[in-house]
Formats: structure tokens, sequence, C-alpha cells
């Protein structure tokens, strides 16, 4: 059941619906040139296949969420991220390295020149256990002098969970797309309509009302898949904490006691604890993670969602998905 006003930008056919087709690209071109203002300038996009062919038979399709070029030549990987699901910065990396090896051209003349490329990441997780910040910005650089090697591979990644501004505080159009993506399902209306037409025409393209019944249903469809896959990483952490504490207590206990009898029962027990919950804790997040990835792709299943859609969503292989008996 649809609840919310707006639609929800971080379910799969949301995202691809507000930014992934022709009638809403001057959305998409908006929000690009927020985030590379100073750098470059987009005034016209070009959607290309999304789905890449496979260089061999045992290679892996590569699905992105939104492949664009600009008018001046630059390629653009668009991707909302909902969780970590493992290996995340290895994925980007191999996204983007696969992309700029499609420029390649066959026969001698072609002298290795290649466009930039770009991805970028709006995601709801912190890439680093480092400071969480709104944006990291990746590019190829010397590593003694800072400065940019190459202007060819770049990656922004965004967390929409670091905007912590409320709408009045928020000074640019960076802040204003940031805010609203992050706070969409909550939103009565689209605010900064008296700044520019841009957002009031947003808000008619963003409304749940605007869809046919078609793009109703799938919309509802990967609404689903999205609260299901949310909930079951919810539930997972909850497990993974409880299962960390207890085997954090055990673990720090035993610990804390045997340091007691050298330096003391209290100094020693309040070492064990701590370091015993974090290790505990940690081992238990990722082995309920593992079951519960596997429960949530049986209930897709059971929700009629094909193989293709399930190993999308939960980042499991096809491989992993048969080996289940799904």
């Amino acid at each position: 059941m649809i609840s919310a006003r707006f639609i929800n930008p971080h379910t799969d056919f949301g995202f691809k619906y507000l930014f992934g087709r022709e009638e809403t690209k001057k959305f998409l071109i908006s929000f690009l040139n927020e985030i590379l203002k100073g750098e470059r300038q987009i005034t016209e996009l070009e959607f290309m296949d999304k789905e890449r062919v496979p260089r061999s038979y045992d290679d892996r399709t590569i699905l992105y969420d939104i492949l664009c070029r600009s008018d001046s030549g630059e390629e653009f990987i668009v991707e909302m991220q909902r969780k970590d699901e493992g290996n995340f910065k290895d994925r980007c990396i191999y996204y983007e390295s696969s992309l700029i090896a499609t420029q390649g051209e066959r026969g001698r003349d072609w002298s290795f020149s290649l466009v930039p490329v770009y991805i970028i990441v709006l995601m709801e997780f912190n890439i680093t256990k480092e400071e969480k910040l709104l944006r990291r910005d990746i590019g190829l650089m010397d590593m003694k002098t800072n400065e940019l090697f190459s202007d060819k591979f770049r990656m922004i990644f965004i967390n929409l969970n670091a905007m912590d501004k409320l709408e009045v505080e928020c000074n640019d159009n960076f802040e204003r797309w940031i805010y609203i993506l992050k706070n969409m399902d909550r939103l009565k209306e689209i605010p900064y309509k008296e700044v520019s037409d841009m957002w009031a025409d947003f808000e008619v393209v963003a409304d749940v009302g605007s869809m046919d019944r078609d793009e109703r249903r799938v919309y509802e469809s990967s609404l689903n898949s999205y609260r299901v896959l949310l909930s079951a990483f919810n539930k997972t952490a909850e497990e993974g904490h409880a299962e960390g504490m207890a085997q954090g207590m055990a673990q720090g206990m035993a610990k804390g006691l045997a340091e007691g009898m050298e330096k003391g029962l209290a100094e020693g027990m309040e070492k064990g604890l701590a370091e015993g919950h974090a290790e505990g804790l940690a081992e238990g997040i990722e082995q309920g993670k593992k079951e519960e990835l596997k429960r949530v792709a049986q209930n897709m299943k059971l929700m009629g969602l094909d193989e293709k859609a399930i190993a999308e969503i939960t980042g499991l292989s096809t491989e992993e998905l048969k080996a289940m008996n799904l």
C-alpha cells in the first residue's frame, strides 16, 4: 500500500522514474550540474543502454541504474545504493573500469584517447569507518603532492544520512536536492518552489498520482521489495547486535577475569567486556547478515520477483540463488 504522497527515490523503480527518463532528464541535468559545479557544466544528456553485454561467456552482465553521456562526451553512472552488501568499493571500481574498457577501439590507429567517466552514488550508509561525511570525491591523484593525475576516473559518493540540515538551512541547490531526496517519503509538498520553477515541475512528476496504472503497479512492487530488504537488514542488525552482545559479554567476562587476577578484578572485567563486545558484535552481524539475505531472497521469490530482480536487489549472484533452490 502506498501511503506517502511522493515517489520514494530509494526504490529501484522510483529512482529511475524520477531521473532516468527523457521526460525527467532536466532534473538529472540539474542534479549533476550541482554536483559538478565549478568542474563541468552539462547542457544535454543522452541515455545509454544500462545493460552491458559481457565480453566473454564467463563475464558478469553489468546492469546500471542510470547510464548516460553528456553533450561534451563524459559518461556517467548514477546509482542509488541502499545498503552495503559487501565489497561495495570494489564493485564501484569494477563498474567504472568496465565502462572505461568499452571505449577501446579495434585497430592500430586508436591512440588510447579516453573520455572521463564518473560514477555518482547516492547511498544510505557511510562508505568508510571514518568520520561520516556528506560527500566524498575520489580521483586519480599523486599521493605525495595531491595533484590530479588524470580526470578520466572520478567517483563521487553522497551519504544521504549525513544530511543534517533543516529545510530552511539549505543554501544552494545541491543541499536542496540532498534534503529532498533524503526526506521525500515524508514530505507533504516539495519545498523551494519560490526559488525556482524547477521545484514546482519536480513536485508534479514526483507525485504518486502522476503515474498511470501500469507504472503504479510496478512502483508498488519495487516499494514492497525495498521494504522487505530494509526490514531484513534491520532485523539482521538487531539479531547481530543481540548475538554480539551475548558473545561479547561472555568473552569479555572470561578475559576480564583472567586479567583481573593480575591487574585487579575491576580493571580486567571492564577492559575485557569492551574488547569482547566489539569483536563479538562484528562477528554476530556478519553471520546474521548471510542468513537473513537468504530469507530475503526466499521472500522475494514468494512475492513473484524473478531471479534477475532478486539478484540485483540482494547482491547475490545467480549461482548463489540457484544453490538455495528457490
